[in-house]
């Protein structure tokens, strides 16, 4: 049963060479199936670093990632991952439902109608079902996101990773997509690792937001959030919202950013 829970233990990572200074250091994180939880830290703590490992896409130097009790490598095998980075890297020669479905098409070795029906579900979560026929070139920022989001949907994953997806958008369409993101994870009940700067963001997003701090990169504290969902705008006038916002920019090093 594909249900995305991850457990690490004693990860370690350095770059280089086995004695090299490390990037992340004796971290233990525990994500349960269905959560959202997020990395949360400032630029150079290894939340890229830490979310491709437990994704199973890098290997540490030192640690054991298992994955609904299998070690990382038999989730990638078998395709439970899925992954957003940071910039939607779109074939502009394909229109949107093409670059949604090209990633299953390749793992799967086939071009078939299962794809495209695969693929036009996952455009149609997104909100961008009636766009499938447009070109990159044609599409806002906040469109070529969610594109880039269907193609990892589109693999039914059990967990998506995302590296701060929303990163490069204007603020309005930075929440409009925060908003969407909350409606897709509710809908599928993926187990969503997602990484940002932003502290509004996380606390926006998640249930669990895990603080992370620098030299070497180790979680220096785990929040859990406890507000209503489903979450939109209104949330921002929330006090508690505003509560958990502060406790996290106290808790977080100086160079951290909201």
């Amino acid at each position: 049963m594909r249900t995305g829970g991850i457990s690490a233990r004693g990860v370690e990572m350095r770059y280089g060479y086995d004695d090299g200074p490390a990037v992340l250091e004796d971290l233990d994180i525990d994500i349960p199936s269905g959560s959202f939880t997020t990395l949360l830290g400032p630029s150079g703590c290894g939340k890229s670093t830490l979310l491709k490992i437990l994704g199973g896409i890098l290997e540490p130097t030192a640690g054991d990632i298992v994955i609904d009790g299998a070690p990382a490598a038999a989730a990638v095998k078998n395709r439970q991952i899925g992954l957003c980075p940071q910039r939607p890297a779109l074939l502009p020669w394909k229109s949107a439902l093409e670059n949604a479905r090209m990633l299953r098409e390749i793992a799967t070795g086939s071009r078939n109608s299962e794809s495209r029906e695969a693929a036009e579900h996952a455009l149609e979560l997104v909100g961008l079902g009636a766009a499938r026929h447009k070109l990159p070139h044609e599409l806002s920022g906040g469109m070529a996101q969610r594109v880039s989001i269907a193609r990892a949907l589109a693999m039914d994953p059990a967990i998506l990773l995302m590296d701060e997806p929303f990163g490069a958008l204007d603020a309005i369409t930075r929440d409009e997509m925060n908003e969407k993101l909350a409606e897709i994870w509710a809908a599928t009940g993926k187990t969503i690792v997602f990484v940002t700067h932003s502290i509004s963001e996380a606390v926006f997003l998640s249930d669990v937001v895990h603080m992370m701090g620098t030299s070497p990169g180790r979680i220096v504290e785990t929040v859990e959030i406890d507000l209503d969902r489903p979450r939109t705008s209104e949330v921002f006038e929330n006090p508690h919202f505003g509560e958990y916002v502060a406790h996290l920019r106290d808790q977080l090093e100086p160079t951290a950013v909201a």
